[in-house]
């Protein structure tokens, strides 16, 4: 039975995408604001490619043992009533805490191939520091992990002062190969000639357990998502100070998707970026989870369910669309896949809406090939100059 529906699955998918590409012949579009589909073999491709990705890693989940979902519904009430108390849902910016600038780490030289050569970069070690709130559920759970505490961080930095971008990776990430790929770092540092900082996030790289980077976070265990993206937001704002601490001036954040999050969360916290690119950004974590959840988990009964009115309601304390971003709108850029089919198109127009509309970029593409997009690349080098950041060497 799993197994025929893994197979069906992709092919029901091709058949709705089927179905907004005749509605885009007819000049017609599934989201406001959003332009229609322009039908071809190759977007056909990219939107199959999505869905076969989000079947893979449903499939990587497995089954969660009852005993799991038990606790993580018990988990998520305790967790939903402290918040509540503590005034996290009235005022999420003051769920979280402040944390120490990063002024000196251990940066070690290391290298990786990168294309057909052997790239040198910098490798900065840290130690995060975050604590979940004392009494939060999962809190000790969170914290004896064996790895996730030890930040690793990849750098690029020219030898006179530029000003520095930090990339933020996205799901499966993590990697210096991975990330310098996804983020065509020799744009970005050789030719716009920035300075560059890449974190891995919290269980990712060499900060999991898993086989697969990020695979922990695939488990259904909300509050495990709730403290990777405050970890996140945190890891990143002292990756910050880091490198306000090298000197060069500005600092911007760019994430692509997971980690378009991310940058959407941290523009909600951090005062005087430069700027914030979120690229083809998830920022609605539980109709995320929701539209991925694996089809077996429906089959369980009300008890097993996962109530997602609830994991609505505690997510929101680390959601970007519940902070007001602080910095300008004429330095605020999205851009995003028509054809994205791991996080539809209405997300990022959630967050264009939220940022009162700034400049968005529509590209004709899905979501794991999004980055190799043509478009992005000069989208990303004319937001990056408009921000005062491209320093061409």
């Amino acid at each position: 039975m799993a197994i025929g529906q893994l197979l069906v699955a992709p092919f029901q998918q091709l058949d709705s995408l089927l179905g907004e590409t005749w509605e885009a012949i007819r000049g017609q579009s599934r989201y406001p604001d959003v332009p229609p589909l322009e039908p071809s073999l190759g977007l056909l491709g990219e939107a199959f490619l999505d869905r076969t990705f989000t079947l893979s890693t449903s499939a990587m989940t497995g089954v969660p043992l009852p005993d799991r979902l038990r606790r993580m519904r018990n988990e998520v009430a305790s967790a939903r009533a402290l918040y509540e108390t503590q005034g996290w849902l009235a005022n999420p910016e003051s769920y979280h805490q402040e944390p120490p600038p990063l002024e000196s780490a251990a940066l070690a030289d290391d290298v990786t191939w990168y294309g057909p050569r052997r790239l040198r970069f910098g490798r900065l070690v840290f130690e995060s520091g975050y604590e979940p709130h004392p009494g939060e559920p999962g809190r000790d759970r969170w914290l004896d992990h064996p790895s996730n505490d030890t930040v690793h961080a990849y750098v690029l930095e020219h030898e006179e002062p530029r000003p520095w971008l930090v990339c933020i990776h996205g799901f499966g990430m993590g990697s210096p190969l991975m990330n310098f790929a996804g983020f065509r770092v020799a744009h970005l540092h050789e030719t716009l000639g920035l300075n560059l900082v890449l974190p891995v996030l919290p269980l990712h790289g060499p900060r999991g357990q898993n086989r697969f980077s990020g695979g922990e976070v695939l488990e259904p265990d909300y509050m495990k998502m709730v403290f990777l993206f405050a970890q996140a937001a945190w890891d990143v704002r002292r990756v910050v100070s880091w490198a306000r601490s090298r000197g060069g001036g500005d600092v911007g954040i760019y994430g692509i998707s997971l980690g378009g999050y991310v940058s959407a969360l941290v523009a909600g916290l951090e005062n005087d970026l430069a700027c914030v690119i979120a690229g083809i950004p998830c920022v609605d974590f539980p109709n995320l989870a929701r539209d991925n959840e694996p089809w077996i988990m429906r089959r369980y009964g009300d008890e097993l369910r996962v109530d997602w009115s609830m994991v609505r309601t505690l997510s929101h304390v680390v959601s970007p669309l519940a902070l007001a971003p602080r910095v300008p709108k004429e330095r605020r850029f999205i851009y995003a896949g028509i054809a994205d089919r791991i996080v539809h198109p209405d997300q990022p127009r959630a967050l264009w809406r939220h940022w009162k509309e700034p400049e968005i970029h529509w590209f004709s593409g899905g979501h794991v090939l999004g980055v190799m997009n043509a478009s992005t690349r000069e989208f990303i080098s004319r937001c990056l100059a408009g921000a005062g950041l491209d320093r061409a060497a």
